[in-house]
């Protein structure tokens, strides 16, 4: 894997713990709802950025990874299970 997918897939600064990322402490405290208008937020804050901070393919790989994320971490939500989504 090169740095630019690292930085994108798997960004070592988010990495908490050997087995955790930052991103699943967020899904575990939100709702499917709150997550989903986390990650459509991120994604919206990557695109208006991008190319101002780093490269904007970067910024934009960014961007479509909340939608990967999204999908990967949802089940961690509280009401997961109670909103009928297992």
């Amino acid at each position: 894997m090169n740095v630019k997918n690292n930085n994108v897939e798997n960004p070592p600064h988010y990495q908490l713990f050997e087995d955790m990322q930052a991103i699943e402490i967020v899904a575990r405290s939100l709702t499917v709802e709150q997550y989903k208008g986390w990650c459509l937020g991120s994604i919206l804050g990557y695109r208006l950025r991008a190319g101002k901070k780093d490269d904007a393919l970067q910024d934009i790989a960014k961007a479509d990874q909340f939608e990967i994320l999204f999908k990967k971490y949802c089940h961690l939500c509280w009401d997961y299970e109670v909103n009928g989504n297992d």
